[in-house]
């Protein structure tokens, strides 16, 4: 409030006034919300609110909603191929949708909407102190999560919403050098998805950098490492959460492939499984070279552009990133970045674009940049405003573009 409003308020009147960093995400997100609504209603010809969300819960989406509903399933037998089932997916959101839908009385696909659509809100609320005070970069990010062309992620049943909340909080708590705080969330995060284990190797780059900046040395750090308690257990906690998941499926997969007691399981069933979507491990350069090679199999031409060459682009702009991020001394995000970029890639190529996007800092970077200047600033938001009504149908319609 400035002073000039202040001096025009009555005596003994108060005045309640929300910041606008709260504002604008909840704005854009009602807004973001009932343009894909119009859009869809308009392409349709349907207004039942039910279809709407159904029409938007394609492939994960769908997998996270039968989580919610009725748990891991048993033997592979499931998806497209039927020698795959839901032991890939990590159960912390699953069971925050199931949770709100209990709660709230409404279906899983209703609570998990409004669940998602929340917990990307505060994400950008949480992330402000990450920008240094740069409103417009801030009002970028927000825009893009919810009216950006892959603002899906974000307000569906995906885990985006809830790792980008755990993912900013932990680098906001690093700023503080709250360090065993950031192992609690990376435990949580660790629960959502298995590159949330990065989040351990930040805790100890930027505990560093922090020594630096008091004017230690590198090798006094090193030394002192095994002293650093806090340290110690804020790296242990963050594998609590994988922990946890993997000893749930040693006594589950047991009773299925082991001896049928719960034990002999696979504590790894969430890796192993991952053969039926073609996922094993390699070298990630290796697989970034056949996706972009593979346009130009049958000749030079950019006349369409193939899934490969789009998610080896977006493998290349977090690199570019990352990159960006050790330039300007983010060690720790840049590191967390970098490993979220090599881990998927060194099973394929496939998603990438969403794991790319699902990086935090990745998108905090790019709003920064593309923010610097005003006339980008303004050409970027009409552009994503239109590219996400445009994709509204291929989203729908299953496109692997975006998968």
């Amino acid at each position: 409030m400035t002073e000039s409003n202040a001096e025009s308020l009555p005596p003994g009147k108060p005045r309640w006034e929300v910041p606008q960093i709260i504002l604008i995400p909840f704005y854009l997100m009602a807004i973001g919300f009932l343009l894909r609504y119009a859009v869809y209603v308009r392409s349709s010809g349907h207004w039942g609110f039910a279809d709407y969300l159904r029409a938007l819960c394609v492939y994960d989406c769908n997998a996270y909603e039968r989580l919610a509903l009725y748990g891991y399933e048993g033997r592979p037998a499931g998806f497209d191929k039927g020698d795959a089932n839901n032991w890939a997916f990590f159960p912390l959101y699953s069971i925050l949708a199931w949770a709100a839908s209990k709660l709230s009385g409404v279906s899983v696909l209703i609570a998990g909407t409004i669940l998602t659509n929340l917990l990307t809100v505060a994400a950008a609320i949480v992330s402000w102190p990450l920008f240094e005070r740069r409103l417009r970069a801030y009002f970028l990010f927000c825009f893009f999560l919810f009216l950006g062309p892959l603002s899906y992620y974000f307000t569906t049943l995906y885990t985006e919403g809830l790792f980008l909340l755990l993912t900013v909080a932990s680098f906001v708590l690093l700023k503080q050098r709250d360090y065993i705080t950031v192992g609690v969330t990376g435990a949580l995060m660790s629960a959502t998805r298995s590159t949330g284990l990065l989040i351990a190797v930040a805790i100890v780059v930027q505990a560093l950098q922090d020594h630096l900046r008091d004017g230690g040395r590198f090798g006094d750090f090193v030394r002192s490492l095994w002293r650093r308690t806090d340290l110690m257990l804020a790296v242990a906690l963050v594998p609590v959460g994988l922990c946890c998941f993997a000893l749930y499926l040693y006594f589950h997969t047991g009773q299925f492939v082991g001896s049928g007691n719960g034990l002999g399981g696979d504590a790894l069933a969430f890796v192993h499984i991952q053969r039926a979507w073609g996922r094993a491990f390699q070298n990630p350069f290796w697989n970034l070279w056949l996706a972009l090679s593979s346009q130009f199999k049958s000749g030079w031409t950019l006349t369409s552009i193939s899934t490969e060459l789009a998610f080896a682009l977006a493998a290349i702009a977090g690199f570019v990133l990352s990159a960006i991020l050790a330039m300007r001394g983010q060690w720790a995000m840049a590191l967390f970045c970098l490993g979220g970029v090599l881990l998927p890639l060194s099973t394929n190529t496939y998603s990438m674009i969403r794991f790319v996007v699902g990086l935090a800092p990745i998108l905090i970077m790019a709003s920064i940049i593309l923010a610097r200047w005003k006339w980008v600033y303004y050409l970027v938001l009409p552009a994503m405003l239109i590219l996400d009504v445009l994709l509204l149908p291929t989203w729908i319609a299953r496109s692997y573009y975006l998968m």
